[in-house]
């Protein structure tokens, strides 16, 4: 069980809504007709974020009050920070715009990285879409029989493992922490794009690779010579951790950990894998209003993307995009948003103290 993200206690993320210049009115009198409501995406047409937002897209409009236009408005740069910090300054709280965050636009705020001029836990959560991430590796390279996590534990400490990714700072993040709780070592290669690392590891260069699930079991869910490590799972209603059900038979992280060490994993390490789970597969992407939003225009929000999700439409597509993750909504999505984006002190001194060391990579 997650205790700590069990016990996590933020306030509602949302303002009342106040007597304002031109503030939409609260309950039943609360419509969009006429309007033209704006959903930011901080990426280029055709990627997996602007895909799950036009595949919701066709049904935001007849879920609405008033039927407004619904339209996507792409907005590429700094791996989706330009649009936040555009979003996070000038969106206006009245219902006609709305953002669909990533996990690239989470790892900054988490990091404390300076390009960030905005602070999603003042965003108004409405959506998240977990997305299954996994670790795997060509396995005779490596030496796992997939069978024995001891034996696949001893195998990995052992080999020369070889993990392309972009920077230190990227989603791989979440990998490299789970790897050095466990003392496995690894050489790095950084400069490749995660397109890049894939065409690496599938010529044999690299032995080792992250993604998300629907993409490993796209690529080699019929490959015998390729096999997940550990997957990360998904945090379910209750806060307790569960496999991936894309991945049943793969133990998460935690049940790796505790069958090749003999305890659970604790400590500030861990709360840094915790919060990187969190930023890279609960909120894959999630649905997001400005702060400020008041809370009938948030509940009213949270009604449609649940009648959007549940159109058999919109219902078919989502596996393509989500594999079989559950959704999560209002107060669970600003949770596991709270859990991504902030460190305790002591854990921040810890990650801090690891990028140092073992990559000569800097926080600040």
């Amino acid at each position: 069980m997650w205790d700590g993200l069990k016990k996590l206690v933020i306030g509602a993320a949302v303002a009342a809504a106040i007597s304002l210049p031109g503030a939409v009115q609260a309950g039943d009198d609360f419509s969009l007709e006429g309007k033209t409501v704006t959903w930011v995406v901080g990426f280029r047409e055709g990627g997996g974020t602007d895909r799950l937002t036009r595949v919701l897209q066709t049904k935001m409009s007849e879920n609405l009050p008033g039927n407004p236009n619904v339209i996507v408005l792409n907005k590429p740069g700094g791996g989706s920070v330009t649009a936040s910090n555009d979003f996070h300054a000038n969106a206006p709280a009245d219902g006609t715009m709305l953002i669909m965050a990533s996990t690239s636009g989470l790892l900054p705020v988490l990091l404390g990285s300076k390009v960030a001029k905005y602070d999603p836990n003042e965003w108004v959560a409405i959506t998240g879409f977990a997305r299954g991430a996994s670790l795997y590796a060509i396995s005779d390279d490596i030496g796992l029989g997939g069978e024995d996590m001891k034996a696949d534990y001893e195998a990995l400490k052992n080999a020369n493992i070889r993990f392309g990714t972009e920077t230190p700072l990227s989603a791989e993040l979440l990998d490299f922490v789970s790897m050095e709780m466990l003392d496995i070592d690894a050489n790095y290669l950084f400069g490749l794009s995660s397109k890049d690392a894939e065409a690496a590891f599938q010529r044999g260069e690299m032995n080792m690779n992250t993604d998300n699930t629907r993409s490993y079991l796209k690529d080699y869910g019929e490959d015998p010579k390729v096999n997940p490590v550990w997957s990360y799972g998904v945090i379910d209603e209750n806060g307790d951790l569960q496999r991936d059900p894309d991945l049943p038979d793969v133990p998460t992280f935690p049940e790796f950990y505790q069958a090749v060490t003999g305890k659970k994993p604790e400590g500030p390490a861990y709360e840094m894998q915790k919060s990187l789970m969190n930023a890279k597969v609960m909120l894959s992407k999630a649905v997001m209003l400005p702060k400020g939003t008041p809370d009938h225009i948030r509940e009213v929000y949270i009604e449609a993307l649940k009648n959007v999700t549940s159109d058999p439409e919109v219902a078919a597509a989502l596996p393509r995009e989500i594999g079989s993750m559950p959704l999560n909504f209002g107060d669970d999505t600003q949770r596991a948003l709270a859990s991504g984006t902030a460190l305790d002190p002591e854990v921040r001194e810890w990650v801090a103290a690891f990028l140092q060391e073992r990559f000569d990579t800097s926080l600040d």
